[in-house]
């Protein structure tokens, strides 16, 4: 219980942390008034800065821009990386400040009840005029509605209307509830806690039934008439004479062992995060053994597997493939990577190429990158503006403000700093403008350019900044736009480069690729920013492979310029010379043959093309575009014929992989949990392409799977076929014996029909074959379903654990048996929901190998012990009772019933269940094969069971029987050598406390000195108190009845003779556990090499995991079980 309170204290501070968030709001007066975030009610518009998270679901009322836009991202709702741009309406937009809102914002903002899809929203904003009183209706959707647990970025500030609180937010909705959760350890000990009542009902009810047919005739027991007043009398005394047999105290002892267990997990080094200043946190103690148990794995991959950090990797062109390391870019060597270290560390020259040797080929393609996006560059102005402030002295004060808030002080308007307007945005760009501007004069000049370090590049796509950062760190600096509105591009700080920017096609999910149509100013041209007819222009065009592909042009019917331009894009792709073409254009092969091999290496890879447009081309295709965005019949189908129009014919230049930066040691931890027999599934909201592309680059796909693509189902049917024939396949090969290694990817769009009942077999079947499964583009409940499916697929169900960071991962944590967050950049909503917090995903190894077998193997030890040390106390009961003609007469002193649980067999056991370790440390984590001997609650096994049963009959019949021989037949006289029945009873009651507690010690892999202390200071006070209890009368029930009894014992004509017996049947009753454990410690037989059994399951394929079938059966007809190590699961 009190354990139980003080999680539940826990939880409530950090839930308190998080609703305390102070928030700023705007009054009535105009004014910024710091409200709590529970504090928010529906109504209130709220200001949210730069990198701040939103606390509930929010329309957009305007932004720091002046169109309106801004740009969210939803990491931790859904998984996608990109940021998302949202809009503020049109009636709203132009909204600057706090005192603007108050003074002209009269507004009704009418919504639909809240729903549970996060992409669906529909209402309308209703504004009146103040003065006139006429009303102004503006349509809302999805994209204006800021979602709660999102997080502002590239935008400095939004104001916003809070529309949706709490339980109604959109992130509550795809939140399940939290619900108590029980170790497979616990529901085993209750089923064990059955059989024990069910075997004292019957012991009871026979001993009742013997008494009274066995009547006793002897002269001082008074007789009596059965009636059913005494049976009945009789069978309650008999279950009060054998309650030992249920080991109550056990739950106390386990509880007390878990609770310190959670605070040695919270206190281990090892798994503190120094980044961030944590450490491992314990929500729910009482199911610490679940995580030795693990049979599946669900995993988030954004925050989780991944840093959320773009970094552009490599690049390949006509002259070879190349390598971006640390600001320098090397030529790579042709090495056939067969292991995951040869992708992680590739062969390339030591020294990088400077700007003279770097190949026109790269440089075109750099120059390429640093124009083909729609970032904005935005740059600190040093002075500070007219109002005083700026934004980062606003940010600041904010932070304080948090702090005092932590601190609990009382919070107060915000009148002593001015609010935030867009003033500070325009000068940001202002400075970026002039900073543009003063690059392309100081290259005229021959002076020396700005570096671009201290530009701040905003992008919609992570990707996208990575090429511009990657491209100014080799020397192409990317200034964004001067003063005439053109694109400025500097080279190496010798050359800079002005193009119109003549439209955007932005990126969308069906054509797969984003284009946009510049058009070089050339020297001696006006520098205007519209369109010059009579001269040429360039469509960069760059996307996923298969979309480019489609999109080029042979080889043998690229255009070509009449004469050189003075351009490098034009001169160096389209120069009237056929051999500067033949250099720098690419094959459709030559491009497939480069992106496979830069996808093998985990990236992210895109195509680059360009296309060429003749002078005066440019105008009918701008016309057929701009009729298209007015089209309001058919907007999609007229767009997507205008942009097909502009995507052709393009010529193919290069391609790039960009790397989305693991966490460190991501793979080594998943190649560890995969050799412990774990069953690895990532579970994304992040699309197809980007989920595989981080499932090879982490290990979790091995190089070179091939991979099976359950994905763009559109019904019920075409998914099932699509499953049938993939299960043929499957079953072929397992026909033929060969053992077919693939990862399966499905999409959530699929997932709807293969968890469908007609399908789920199939599905299952599909699943449990596959190496590893990867699951993208879900939602929370999705992810929560497929945790739910796996862990009701067969019986028992196999214990199932999800990890992840975000909001988005919170209804998975929940449904799985054991839920660990991570501590999220994007919030810790995941944190908060989870059983168990760690910092970073590599610690999850030693959270289970490690942490989890030993929390198992003591947990399960605890209960077998606890029910052989009863066992043993109360068969020695129920053999008395025979002796006793079935009398309810115990032979053990009340004292010492009342002591044996509570003190004399207490202490060492909870000693144990804290610091066993089976294994060395570094042998836990070194071989993960111990992880699968020790799964599936193999312990406690009904077998292990019965082993530790057997024991504990064995014991009781040497040491009861032994008792006997000796107290009826020490000596030669009348009487035997011990002269009363609680003489009896103290030396028996002896025997069994100094086997049961030798029983401890050998069952013990760690000897350690608290150990050793606790149990020699157990038997040093239990000795003193028997020989007390002889000596000074307790006073308490049957404290007169051992006055003396220990002194004759020891002090007697059979002192020697009761020695000599301890020692004999100590010896007669320990030898076959001496036995069984030199026999378990032969099995024990550890790998040569630790290290060498993680090299060897580089290669992705599943270890361990083809024991454990999902269903009753399955495809696989052949059993794998470890080789590398020999180990009996069996506990002494």
């Amino acid at each position: 219980m009190f354990k139980e309170g003080y999680e539940d204290f826990l939880r409530h501070r950090a839930d308190q942390e998080n609703n305390h968030k102070p928030i700023e709001v705007v009054d009535e007066t105009g004014a910024l008034v710091t409200k709590r975030s529970f504090e928010l009610v529906v109504g209130d518009i709220v200001l949210v800065c730069n990198g701040d998270t939103f606390p509930c679901d929010i329309v957009v009322l305007s932004s720091s821009e002046s169109s309106g836009e801004c740009f969210v991202t939803t990491a931790s709702l859904d998984g996608e990386t990109n940021l998302k741009r949202l809009y503020a309406p049109p009636i709203t937009r132009e909204l600057d400040n706090p005192s603007d809102i108050a003074k002209s914002l009269l507004a009704t903002i009418v919504c639909q009840q809240p729903v549970q899809d996060i992409y669906e929203f529909t209402g309308q904003i209703i504004v009146s005029e103040i003065v006139t009183g006429t009303e102004s209706t503006h349509s809302l959707n999805s994209e204006c509605l800021l979602l709660r647990g999102a997080r502002l970025h590239n935008t400095d500030f939004i104001y916003g209307c809070v529309v949706y609180t709490g339980h109604d937010t959109k992130m509550s909705l795809n939140t399940r509830k939290k619900k108590a959760k029980f170790s497979q350890v616990e529901r085993k000990l209750n089923t064990f806690l059955l059989l024990y009542l069910l075997g004292l009902l019957l012991i009871c009810v026979a001993y009742t039934v013997l008494k009274n047919l066995f009547k006793v005739r002897a002269w001082y027991i008074h007789s009596r008439k059965i009636t059913p007043w005494y049976v009945t009398q009789d069978l309650l005394a008999f279950i009060v004479l054998f309650n030992h047999a249920v080991p109550i105290s056990l739950y106390v002892t386990m509880e007390l062992q878990k609770f310190i267990g959670s605070m040695f997990f919270g206190c281990d080094l090892e798994l503190y995060d120094a980044e961030i200043d944590e450490r491992a946190l314990v929500n729910t103690s009482n199911i610490l053994e679940e995580m030795g148990q693990i049979e599946y794995l669900f995993s988030d991959k954004t925050g989780t597997l991944t840093k959320n950090e773009m970094s552009f990797q490599r690049l390949a062109v006509a002259d070879g493939t190349f390598l971006l390391r640390d600001s320098m870019l090397h030529p790579l060597y042709e090495v056939q990577a067969t292991r995951l270290h040869d992708l992680r560390s590739p062969r390339f020259s030591g020294a990088g190429l400077s700007s003279t040797k770097m190949p026109m080929t790269v440089q075109i393609l750099l120059i390429f990158l640093a124009l083909c996006h729609t970032v904005r560059v935005e740059q600190d102005p040093d002075a500070r503006h007219s109002l005083g402030i700026t934004l980062m002295d606003y940010i600041k004060k904010q932070n304080r403000l948090k702090r005092r808030m932590k601190g609990g002080f009382k919070l107060m308007p915000s009148s002593k700093v001015a609010p935030p307007s867009k003033e500070w945005t325009y000068r940001r760009r202002e400075s970026a403008i002039l900073s543009a501007q003063e690059a392309v004069c100081a290259v005229n000049r021959g002076s020396e350019i700005d570096s671009g370090e201290d530009y701040e590049y905003q992008a919609s796509s992570p990707d996208e900044k990575a090429f511009v950062e990657g491209c100014r760190d080799l020397g192409i600096i990317y200034h964004g736009q001067n003063k005439r509105q053109l694109q400025v591009v500097t080279l190496f700080g010798r050359r800079g480069l002005q193009y119109r920017l003549l439209d955007v096609l932005e990126f969308d999910a069906n054509r797969k690729c984003m284009s946009i149509i510049v058009q070089p100013v050339l020297q001696g041209e006006d520098e205007t920013p519209d369109y010059v007819p009579e001269k040429p222009a360039l469509v960069l065009c760059k996307g996923a492979d298969s979309s480019i592909l489609a999109k080029s042009a042979p080889l043998e019917s690229l255009p070509t310029l009449p004469e050189p331009m003075g351009d490098p894009l034009l001169d160096g792709l389209f120069a009237p010379s056929e051999e500067v073409q033949t250099r720098a254009a690419l094959s459709n092969n030559r491009v497939c043959e480069n992106v496979t091999k830069l996808a093998s290496f985990g990236l992210r890879t895109l195509v680059e093309g360009v296309r060429l447009l003749r002078p005066a081309e440019w105008l009918p295709l701008q016309q057929e575009l701009n009729k298209a965005r007015t089209n309001m019949e058919d907007k999609a189908g007229a767009l997507a014929k205008a942009y097909q129009s502009i995507e052709r014919d393009l010529m193919l230049i290069g391609c790039t992989g960009v790397e989305d930066k693991l966490q460190d040691d991501v793979p080594e931890t998943l190649i560890a949990l995969r050799q412990a027999g774990i069953q690895i599934w990532v579970l994304t909201g992040d699309k197809e392409e980007t989920a595989v592309n981080v499932s090879f680059l982490s290990g979790h796909f091995g190089p070179g799977l091939s991979t099976i693509h359950v994905t763009k189902q559109n019904n019920l049917l075409e998914c099932s076929l699509t499953l049938q024939t993939q299960l043929n396949a499957v079953e072929r090969t397992c026909q033929e014996s060969i053992r077919l290694h693939y990862g399966l990817v499905v999409d959530g769009q699929s997932l709807n029909f293969a968890l469908q009942a007609t399908q789920k077999h199939k599905f299952l079947l599909l699943c449990r074959e596959a190496d590893a499964v990867l699951c993208c583009r879900l939602t929370p409940i999705q992810k929560a379903e497929v945790v739910r499916v796996v862990k009701h697929s067969r019986s028992p169900p196999p214990i199932t654990c999800a990890i992840g960071d975000g909001a988005n991962d919170v209804s998975m944590i929940l449904e799985a048996h054991v839920g660990i967050g991570l501590f999220g950049k994007e919030g810790r909503q995941a944190a908060r929901a989870s059983d168990y917090v760690i910092g970073k995903f590599r610690f999850l190894k030693r959270t289970l190998l490690f942490h989890g077998c030993n929390f198992y193997w003591r947990t399960a030890n605890v209960v077998l012990y606890f029910f052989y040390k009863n066992l043993v106390f109360v068969l020695a009961q129920a053999y008395f009772g025979v002796f006793s003609k079935f009398a309810t007469q115990t032979a053990f002193s009340s004292l010492y019933l009342l002591s044996y649980n509570v003190i004399m067999t207490s202490s060492p056991i909870i000693i144990y269940g804290i610091l066993e370790m089976p294994f060395p440390e570094e042998v836990l984590q070194d071989t993960p094969l111990i992880y699968t001997t020790l799964s599936r609650n193999r312990l406690l096994s009904w077998k292990n069971f019965f082993v530790w049963n057997a024991f504990g009959l064995w014991h009781s019949i040497v040491l009861f029987f032994g008792c006997y021989i000796l107290a009826t037949e020490g000596v030669s006289r009348p009487g035997g050598a011990i002269e009363s029945l609680h003489g009896f009873g103290s030396m028996l009651f002896s025997f069994i406390f100094l086997v049961v507690t030798i029983k401890l010690i050998l069952i013990t892999y760690s000897l350690n000195a608290l150990l050793l202390l606790t149990i020699g200071g157990t038997v040093l006070v239990t000795y003193t108190v028997l020989v007390l209890f002889s000596h000074v009368a307790i006073p308490v029930s049957g404290g007169r009845d051992l006055l003396g009894v220990w002194e004759n014992l020891l002090r007697g004509p059979s002192a020697m003779i009761n020695l000599f017996g301890h020692a004999l049947l100590l010896v007669l009753a320990l030898a076959p556990d001496i036995v069984y454990r030199v026999y378990v410690d032969s099995c024990r037989v550890l790998p040569a090499s630790r290290g060498g059994s993680l090299r060897g399951s580089e290669t992705g394929a599943k270890s361990g995991s083809a024991g454990r079938p999902l269903l009753p059966h399955s495809i696989s007809k052949r059993e794998t079980r470890p080789t590398s190590l020999a180990y009996s699961s069996t506990s002494c």
